[in-house]
């Protein structure tokens, strides 16, 4: 609610659970903010895309070599025998750059909606700009490290004498649903993260814990243990990393359909947590 005081001053005052609604509601309510929003969500996006890489003396170069920097422990322990991911049709070193690189828009999806809100806090308390605005803007960072991803795959790819197939063009649609994802699990933690402070770096130990149980540096057939087995293939990352990364290396992959219920699955996730964030928005306010 807001009004004049006697003084003339614009308040505010927040007020928990202010507005109500189903989670159709929600996804309106969210279309709406975003379109009312949009050129302060791109004027963000500038601005954290020029300060990530001012002041370094690769500069926008570290854009294209984080991808490789990533997987160099990975591929050392590779070369050197210590790490034996199995033998398959891919070759290792493109396996890991496109695991991890898909991989990694879970957890950089969770850290920048999740981080959105308490990274805006200056605007939260002297604007009326919808906190769902402030929470998603990062993402934009997040988009623009997936097109990046593409150029650095094509190259890896070219030079390892892999031809990649079409479907890398539709990366950014293949690893759309993890990053639907961990938006779901950012928006929750976003305003529950303002009154618990623990809970995204909890949440974000965990998501490490979770990648050894996904086929990102390791072929799935290779794992004995049936229960371990039985872990990864009812882990519905395993199949948001695996499928995107077969089509582009093979041109098919096994379990479509299974990536299909999964990418469902990550809609519905997002709906349910535009619900929570709507429901504990005002809140925020009262902890930053």
């Amino acid at each position: 609610m807001r009004y004049i005081d006697e003084d003339g001053i614009p308040v505010t005052i927040y007020q928990p659970n202010e507005r109500r609604g189903g989670l159709l509601w929600g996804l309106r309510q969210a279309s709406e903010d975003i379109a009312a929003s949009r050129h302060v969500i791109v004027r963000l996006f500038w601005r954290d895309f020029i300060a990530q890489f001012r002041q370094k003396i690769l500069g926008y170069l570290w854009a294209l070599l984080g991808p490789l920097l990533g997987i160099v422990s990975f591929l050392f322990l590779f070369f050197v025998g210590v790490l034996r991911p199995g033998e398959g049709e891919i070759p290792y070193v493109v396996y890991v750059l496109i695991g991890s690189t898909v991989w990694g828009c879970l957890p950089g999806a969770v850290g920048a909606v999740s981080s959105g809100l308490q990274g805006q806090a200056d605007l939260i308390l002297r604007t009326r700009i919808p906190k769902l605005a402030l929470a998603i803007s990062s993402l934009a960072g997040v988009s623009y490290s997936i097109l990046i991803s593409m150029i650095t795959m094509t190259v890896v790819l070219l030079v390892v004498g892999v031809a990649p197939t079409w479907w890398l063009l539709a990366y950014p649609l293949l690893v759309l649903p993890i990053v639907l994802l961990g938006t779901a699990f950012g928006l929750v933690l976003s305003v529950l993260g303002t009154i618990a402070r623990d809970l995204t770096p909890l949440f974000t130990q965990a998501l490490a814990l979770v990648m050894y149980v996904t086929p990102v540096i390791y072929l799935d057939s290779t794992i004995q243990n049936p229960v371990v087995k039985s872990i990864i293939a009812w882990n519905p990352v395993s199949y948001l990393v695996d499928v995107p990364r077969s089509l582009i290396c093979l041109g098919r992959a096994d379990n479509v359909v299974t990536y299909l219920w999964v990418s469902l699955g990550a809609v519905v996730l997002v709906t349910v947590g535009l619900r929570v964030f709507y429901l504990l928005e005002d809140l925020v306010a009262e902890r930053l």
